[in-house]
């Protein structure tokens, strides 16, 4: 899913995606989510706007999606008369989208959630029944509600969605087992129960056992540690829950900031290797999500290989071994209730007053306002015209929180609602799941996983190629980028999720390497081969020496070497030797075939003639058989993408590892050419690979553009090379 909020404004370079989504998102506090002030339930959020100039703030559709249905506003002289002007002047307009994307893999990660902008002063032209509205369009202006500047803003779902969205319908989670592995994303989550064991220090080799540990404290009380791995660091943040108070949680200790590893994210193949040396990749899994998620590609030997990771209590810190069965593992996509996510079922009738019990209690207990925006409640549409009476009837009769309206009051009341209510249609109907739409749009930024029409927009509509020469114009159809996506787009989900490449940046960066490793998913193997072309000549000076072993997959793994490392990181249990009777598919290699493992020419001067001599190292010669036919890099969809990322992550560079660390420092020109170098060594498409991680960073990120043609000037050494990059957005037709 990409999301982003319905106001986009600049985001300045020290802002978190929290602070600036709740900057854009400021909303009314007298109007908020999800009860009002007068005891009736309330859907969405009063968004706050300034509408003082001559470019009114443009409200946007928070993803892709299609009309279902709107409304052109009444004019001036009506919102400001009776029946919209009930306490002050009041906008009718409005538009309602529906959304069907992804946040994870199979049935259960296919979502279907709607959004609801009401009280527009105007609406876009494109506003019409069916249309398809993309992330950042502008759907209108935002205008007034009872004499304020503000819009109304809803998120809401059906109930057949509500459990693919959350991963439930309880009010808690249930922590007695494992959290979803269809969805996985944000902070990783552990539970610890009472009588777990807190050590002074991590095993040596990375055991289970404890024998010489000393024991520093046994919990008395559920403990839940949070991971948040961002930026490089692993910072892991402690809760418990309050005694007095059920639902509050309060944090244990200091958050611990790399504790375990400096640098531990950037690390984490390092560190796959070095404690999990008989699966380093399915290690990598564990340390990332505190599990092995992707189980049909990943294994532990052993199974209970430990996860060793400082953990706060009261009182202290130690060593605990989180990958043990008793310990629960949970992400984001969970929606923990130790993080203030509640689902409130328990109102069944069909009137908007308010009768929960949950929101009564948490009321009582003095804990609503802290946990309010993080209620996901079950109540009936407010918008719904055909059952206005039923929803406020309860209004004209007193009780302990309300005076009863009289008749003419009630009466002016309904004809306001009236005006602003709508024929939902074959819309879901009845009670409906409302999310504060602040808190959904941050919980799910953190999803990474992109639904097959969103990566499929996200191979360049129109781009150039053939630089620094003169560049030619190529057009890809919609068709054409759907199609090359169908094979791969899950894997790539799966591998984007497993090794970071979930912000705007890295997955920019990624995918603006792939698309020309690639020649834009037209092909997983690179041209020629390895092979001599029709002039007798290789593709480049190394082919020579790497013959069969030329580029394969998203990354183009070359060199026996980089097969040699990728094997070991998977083990034989996934790239197994082949049998003794196996012919490779490319007859270079056999059983008795030697190759250059790396790159075998050295240079160096001759102190004669002062020119420049290259040699060749023979003792990088060796035997590739047994070891798996590298064109499994090239045919196996997993592998093709996999391959891709564990390049990324494993790349050594100034004096580290992992291209990840390049993107996080910010996509301009120095920081592109720097991923392109480590990649490819910079020449080859040095100027295109600018150009396309530019155009999917435009499409990953928050920014608003008015002109769809960027001219850059791209320096390479002492040369500068005017670049165009093509914003024209890759449509579904």
């Amino acid at each position: 899913m990409i999301i982003s909020p319905p106001i986009l404004k600049a985001k300045s370079a020290t802002e978190t995606d929290a602070a600036w989504i709740s900057r854009v998102m400021a909303s009314d506090v007298h109007r908020s989510f999800p009860v009002s002030a007068a005891g009736s339930w309330h859907g969405g959020i009063h968004i706050k706007h300034t509408d003082n100039s001559s470019s009114p703030e443009k409200v946007r559709a928070i993803a892709d999606g299609k009309v279902v249905s709107f409304r052109t506003p009444a004019n001036d002289e009506a919102k400001c008369a009776e029946p919209l002007n009930l306490n002050g002047a009041t906008d009718n307009g409005y538009v309602l989208l529906k959304h069907e994307t992804e946040i994870g893999s199979g049935e259960n990660g296919k979502v279907v959630f709607y959004s609801l902008y009401m009280h527009l002063k105007s609406l876009n032209a494109a506003i019409k029944s069916d249309a398809l509205i993309y992330r950042k369009d502008a759907l209108g202006t935002a205008g007034m509600v009872d004499g304020e500047n503000a819009f109304h803003f809803q998120i809401f779902c059906d109930d057949d969605n509500i459990e693919k969205l959350t991963g439930r319908k309880t009010q808690k989670l249930d922590i007695t087992r494992d959290g979803r592995t269809d969805a996985v994303y944000g902070d990783i989550h552990f539970v610890l129960p009472v009588g777990t064991k807190f050590y002074n220090k991590t095993p040596e080799n990375n055991s289970t056992a404890t024998e010489g540990l000393s024991e520093l404290h046994t919990s008395t009380v559920p403990l839940y540690a949070s991971m948040t791995l961002a930026k490089g660091s692993c910072t892991v943040v402690t809760r418990q829950e309050d005694e007095n108070v059920e639902g509050r949680f309060f944090t244990v200790g200091e958050a611990l900031i790399d504790v375990d590893e400096k640098e531990y994210e950037y690390n984490l193949y390092k560190t796959a290797k070095s404690r999990y040396k008989n699966c380093p990749s399915a290690g990598y899994e564990l340390l990332r999500f505190g599990r092995v998620i992707n189980v049909d590609h990943e294994k532990l030997v052993p199974e209970d290989a430990p996860l060793w990771l400082t953990i706060n209590y009261s009182g202290g810190q130690g060593v605990v071994n989180l990958a043990t069965d008793e310990i629960k593992k949970f992400s984001d996509a969970d929606f923990p209730h130790w993080t203030g996510w509640q689902m409130v079922d328990d109102d069944k009738d069909t009137s908007s007053q308010c009768n929960s019990g949950v929101v009564k209690k948490n009321q009582d207990d003095g804990l609503y306002d802290e946990i309010k925006d993080k209620l996901i409640c079950h109540f009936p549409f407010e918008w719904d015209e055909i059952t206005i009476e039923t929803r406020y009837s309860w209004l004209k009769n007193n009780d302990k929180d309300h005076l009863a309206m009289k008749d003419e009051e009630y009466e002016k009341f309904k004809s306001h609602v009236k005006k602003l209510c709508f024929n939902i249609g074959g819309l879901p109907s009845g009670r409906l799941w409302s999310f504060n739409g602040e808190c959904f749009i941050r919980n799910f930024k953190q999803c990474s996983w992109l639904s097959h029409n969103e990566l499929s927009s996200l191979l360049p509509r129109k781009y150039y190629e053939g630089y620094p020469g003169n560049p030619i114009v190529v057009t890809i159809p919609w068709e054409t980028s759907f199609g090359r996506w169908t094979k791969y787009y899950e894997d790539f989900n799966y591998i984007c999720n497993k090794y970071g490449m979930d912000s705007s940046n890295r997955k920019a960066a990624f995918l603006g390497q792939i698309y020309i490793e690639t020649g834009m998913l037209r092909t997983m193997t690179e041209g020629g081969k390895g092979k001599k072309n029709s002039k007798g000549k290789y593709v480049s000076p190394a082919a020579e020496y790497y013959q069969p072993f030329y580029g394969r997959g998203f990354m183009q793994l070359t060199w026996p070497k980089n097969y040699s490392d990728y094997r070991k990181f998977r083990t034989t249990e996934f790239l197994p030797d082949v049998a003794s009777d196996y012919s490779y598919e490319d007859s270079r290699i056999s059983r008795a075939s030697s190759h250059y493992w790396a790159d075998p020419r050295r240079k160096s001067k001759d102190k004669k003639t002062g020119k420049t001599v290259v040699t060749i190292d023979d003792d990088l010669l060796s035997l590739w058989y047994p070891f798996y036919d590298p064109n499994e890099i090239s045919d196996n969809s997993f592998s093709a993408v996999d391959s891709a990322g564990f390049y990324w992550i494993s790349k050594h560079h100034s004096k580290s590892i992992n291209i990840n660390r390049v993107s996080d420092k910010g996509l301009n020109s120095e920081n592109i050419g720097r991923c392109s170098v480590l990649v490819n060594g910079g020449d080859y498409g040095y100027f295109e690979r600018q150009a396309y991680t530019r155009f999917c960073y435009y499409y990953l990120n928050d920014e608003i553009r008015d002109v769809y043609i960027e001219r850059l000037s791209i320096s390479k050494g002492r040369n500068s090379i005017d670049v165009t990059i093509d914003y024209t957005k890759q449509r579904e037709v």
